[in-house]
């Protein structure tokens, strides 16, 4: 089969500290309270009517909805502002850089002056919201466009209301244009595949009674296309819960022709990503294979303890130039699926870490390397010598966070 994207993760919770980039940048010009009324003022009332929708869609239900607030400059603690809103829960943020300046937003410079040049960073702050906090945000909102003060334990409101560029739902596109699922799709129907395997993330929710009845709700919805769940993974560690489920050639037909952003499964509010199962392969081109005729280092009678874990295909134990180095730990008997001509990609890594460039003629380590073999042979791929991949009845971040 032709080549997939490879391997897509989820996007950081928390955003990782960097140095600071020449389109960042402490001074920014922002609109008014009235121009920011103006601007976003639709965008809270089309919220509103969005839940007005689903309470009488839900048939009594309190309806949820995960919300995306987009801001310029720096907004710190937003946590703060979140917790001091009874409903409403902290799910993450994200940073943006090289936002372009607008009529509303831009860069300063050190007399105040616009630089019109210079672009913005900013955050994406995520936040699951109900009815009753939504009403209170609204409210928190219409306070500040009337210039008054914010109650204490709820000024923080006054930064993210003044520095926000968006306001909105978590929809269709976001869970699905990101994460290189539509391509996968596209190649399987091509193909002819009659159900398509698929991971589902849901969003994770902190307390549990939340987290069972967003996967009710998901598992409803993938029953009434007809799918069903074949593995799950709820790793708290780092706030992960994703089922991998198939589903029938008509239901993700539906979505890639466009009719799917009408569906009640691309519309889950439970759900944060669609991604294509398995999403690893290991290829080596057979131009990029030669001929190891150089002579071998002497092996080390004693080794080190290892250092180096190879997460990888199964490499041939017995090889010339692994024999002896190699500690083989296979829990899951993926040795039992690989023909030894199917070894390559686990071998040709597994000699670059011990020997290098072949053609330097560098000493061996003097370690063990640990090899925990995540990959084995494709089950749908018929050719003779097989491609290397994850399977595609194991989801890939529990798969390594359990490595």
């Amino acid at each position: 089969m032709p080549e997939r994207p490879l391997l897509v993760l989820p996007n950081p919770s928390i955003p990782v500290e960097r140095g600071k980039k020449s389109g960042g940048g402490a001074q920014i010009g922002q609109p008014s309270r009235q121009r920011q009324a103006q601007r976003l003022g639709p965008r809270f009332t089309a919220l509103e009517a969005e839940f007005a929708r689903l309470q009488v869609e839900g048939e009594g239900i309190i309806p949820e909805k995960v919300l995306v607030l987009e801001t310029a400059g720096s907004v710190e603690d937003f946590l703060v502002a979140v917790r001091g809103v009874d409903g409403m829960e902290w799910l993450g943020e994200i940073e943006e850089e090289d936002i372009p300046p607008d009529d509303d937003f831009f860069a300063l410079d050190s007399k105040g002056l616009r630089k019109p040049e210079k672009t913005l960073r900013g955050r994406v702050f995520l936040v699951f919201t109900n009815n009753h906090a939504l009403k209170e945000m609204l409210s928190l909102w219409k306070i500040w466009n009337r210039d008054e003060r914010l109650v204490r334990g709820q000024r923080k409101w006054e930064q993210v209301f003044g520095h926000l560029r968006d306001i909105r739902s978590w929809g269709v596109r976001d869970r699905l244009l990101e994460t290189g699922v539509l391509e996968d799709w596209k190649v399987r129907v091509e193909h002819d595949e009659e159900i398509i395997p698929c991971e589902i993330e849901l969003w994770f929710r902190k307390h549990q009674d939340a987290r069972i009845a967003a996967r009710k709700n998901v598992v409803n919805l993938i029953n009434a296309q007809q799918g069903r769940v074949i593995n799950e993974a709820l790793i708290e560690d780092i706030a992960y819960h994703a089922l991998l489920v198939e589903l029938p050639e008509a239901a993700v037909s539906q979505i890639l022709t466009g009719a799917g952003e009408d569906t009640a499964l691309a519309q889950g509010e439970g759900i944060r990503y669609f991604r294509a199962a398995g999403q690893m392969v290991g290829i080596l081109a057979d131009d990029e294979r030669s001929v190891d005729d150089l002579e071998l280092s002497e092996l080390k009678t004693t080794l080190e303890d290892p250092v180096i874990a190879l997460l990888d295909g199964l490499p041939l134990q017995n090889h010339r130039r692994l024999a002896g180095y190699l500690i083989i730990d296979d829990p899951d008997n993926i040795e039992s699926e690989y023909q030894a001509q199917e070894r390559r990609h686990g071998t040709a890594m597994a000699s670059l870490i011990l020997h290098g460039d072949l053609d330097g003629n560098e000493l061996p380590l003097s370690r063990w390397l640990y090899v925990r073999p995540i990959m084995q042979p494709s089950q749908q791929d018929w050719r003779r010598t097989r491609e290397e991949t994850v399977p595609e009845n194991v989801l890939v971040v529990d798969l390594i966070h359990r490595a």
